[in-house]
């Protein structure tokens, strides 16, 4: 059979273990969901609402767009028609065009220049002199929508723009013109369209048709060439997401993004533009609060899981501290066999009351070991007193009478010497016909026969029979307080026998011409028996075990005396107690019960 140690059980199955398991399953798994949980739905309630606004923003961006090229395409065909353009008839350098070119462009700084170019293609008025008397060339990027309007560069702003060409009619022949007049529309004008002041993660972007980067966020380079801004769609556009013209998508740098497009198609004096506007969002940033959010709930559940373990480990070591010792200890008892004592509980709970609950059961065993040790001495002292009975009385008996008649003979022959050689014999025969007695009487105890007795009466009777021990050793013995009649529901003979034992025993204690008081009472329904000694008192080292067989402090005792007391005292129901007076000297009270039916009478 496997040992266990004292501590009890350790590892995973010991309190401890459970309990801090209890609290990482309760606190870690709980808080790791409720974060996920919470990210997923702040996730999903968040999809739409940005999806929605994702379109509303590309499309109020496109019709921006819109109006803002149809605006300029208006004010170009307008400063087209103008009279002063009759001026290019006269194949020189206009200064009065140019005059008003430079003052239209003042009044609309989102244009780069005004240029009027005759039919041969040569710049006859401009509102910057750099280009007069120089033919222009429009400097294509290769998106032209349509013959008249290009994107271009210009190396003299260093800046890109849209070429907006109106045709000037001549006011004599309609159906001619004089020339064309070029409006260059700064592409960094656009991007007042594409801004989005409330909503900081959204980007808007021009792109061409082929997708060059015409405006957005980005600052396009200071060449003569416009980035491509190209996009990897990661999902169907036919999907049902797609049908409010969201899509994810993935950007050049490799980041999801949210993406919308609309389109911006408007004709510009006569010719088509096709270009269109891209709304994206980058999902990494528009989730960062809800990603913090989860972050904080992780921080503080894993904040509370290390408060949880930290209380568990204390409330498992406040309760495992008394377990484990109350298991040393019963250890310790189904070991050694010795019934230790069980401490005190430190606190009121379960524990406490088990540790109460042992107590009460430690003291239970030592009490029925008590009486298995009683039980196992009386049955020694039941064969011994049979062998007794049987091997020693016979022969006691014929040395009894053999010495009295021994002493009678030496007597009647004048031997005196003999004669009280002979009566010690006797003497000591009737000596150990007592102890005989005694041990049957402790052995083999007689059954109660119980009726309504004067036990002071009785006690009266105890002291009379023991004058004659008494007056031998010039003790007094004191019977005044046992004038009051105290009847109780007992055994008369035994009780008899209990003062007999109680009083010859203080007779015994007390020195020459010492005293013994013996008085009755009547106190909470109990009639007590006291006798007072004034003899030398109990020995400190006997006052526990007084009662026990073969404990005696009176030489040549065996004693049984005190141990028949209370057996008989018990079996009635009571208690015998003794003590030492502080005048000196012993006291021995017994205690029995009167039955509820004679208190009324004694009352």
């Amino acid at each position: 059979m496997s040992e266990r140690t004292p501590g009890g059980p350790s590892g995973l199955g010991s309190i401890r273990a459970k309990l801090l398991a209890y609290a990482l399953a309760f606190l870690v798994v709980p808080t790791a969901l409720y974060g996920i949980f919470a990210f997923q739905t702040a996730r999903g309630a968040l999809g739409p609402v940005r999806e929605d606004l994702l379109r509303a923003n590309v499309l109020l961006a496109a019709r921006s767009l819109r109006q803002i090229l149809d605006a300029d395409a208006r004010d170009v065909s307008t400063w087209a028609r103008l009279g002063l353009m009759r001026e290019l008839v006269v194949k020189d350098i206009d200064k009065t065009i140019s005059q008003f070119l430079a003052e239209a462009r003042y009044e609309h700084p989102t244009y780069l220049d005004l240029l009027a170019i005759d039919l041969d293609g040569i710049c006859v008025a401009s509102s910057s002199p750099a280009f007069l008397g120089r033919p222009f060339d429009s400097g294509s990027q290769g998106d032209a929508s349509a013959p008249g309007s290009a994107l271009g560069y210009s190396a003299h702003h260093e800046a890109f723009y849209v070429a907006l060409r109106a045709p000037i009619p001549d006011p004599d022949d309609p159906a001619h013109r004089l020339g064309t007049l070029l409006a260059l529309l700064n592409l960094d004008s656009l991007r007042t369209a594409l801004r989005v002041d409330e909503q900081p993660n959204v980007q808007l972007r021009l792109l061409s048709r082929t997708d060059r980067l015409l405006a957005g966020p980005e600052t396009p380079p200071r060449s003569a060439s416009l980035p491509v801004w190209r996009m990897t769609p990661t999902g169907d556009r036919g999907s049902p997401m797609s049908r409010k013209n969201v899509y994810h998508a993935t950007s050049p740098d490799g980041g999801e993004i949210l993406v919308s497009e609309a389109p911006v198609e408007v004709t510009l004096l006569g010719q088509p533009i096709r270009w269109r506007v891209i709304a994206s969002v980058s999902l990494e940033r528009e989730l960062a609060p809800i990603r913090a959010v989860r972050d904080r709930i992780l921080l503080i559940g894993s904040l509370l899981t290390a408060v949880g373990v930290i209380a568990a480990w204390i409330l498992s070591t406040n309760l495992s501290r008394p377990l484990r010792a109350l298991t040393g200890i019963t250890s310790r008892i189904a070991e050694e066999g010795v019934l230790h004592r069980i401490p005190e509980p430190v606190t009121n709970d379960e524990i406490g009351e088990l540790t109460r609950s042992f107590q009460k059961m430690v003291a239970n065993i030592a009490v029925a070991h008590e009486e298995l040790v009683q039980s196992a001495k009386l049955a020694f002292l039941g064969e011994l007193a049979t062998g007794i009975a049987h091997e020693i009385r016979t022969p006691l008996g014929i040395i009894k009478n053999s010495a009295q008649l021994l002493a009678r003979r030496m007597k009647a022959a004048g031997s005196e010497e003999n004669a009280e050689f002979a009566q010690f014999i006797y003497e000591e025969s009737d000596r150990l016909n007592a102890v005989v007695n005694d041990i049957l009487r402790y052995a083999r105890p007689s059954p109660l026969e119980t009726v309504p007795t004067d036990v002071s009466d009785i006690a009266r009777r105890a002291v009379q029979f023991l004058e004659a021990e008494a007056g031998g050793k010039r003790v007094t013995v004191d019977a005044e307080g046992c004038s009051i009649p105290q009847i109780a529901n007992c055994d008369g003979p035994q009780i008899y026998q209990v003062c007999l034992n109680l009083i010859m025993n203080a007779i015994r204690a007390c020195p020459e011409a010492g005293r013994v008081e013996v008085s009755t009472a009547l106190v909470d329904g109990r009639v007590e028996i006291s006798v007072a000694d004034d003899g030398p008192g109990i020995a400190p080292e006997l006052h526990e075990n007084l009662f026990e067989p073969f404990v005696s402090q009176q030489q040549g005792g065996i004693g049984l005396g005190l141990a028949i007391v209370k057996r008989i005292v018990t079996a009635h129901g009571g208690s015998v107690d003794a003590w030492n007076r502080p005048s000196g000297g012993a006291v021995f009270c017994m205690r029995i019960p009167v039955e509820p039916q004679r208190r009324g009478t004694q009352a």
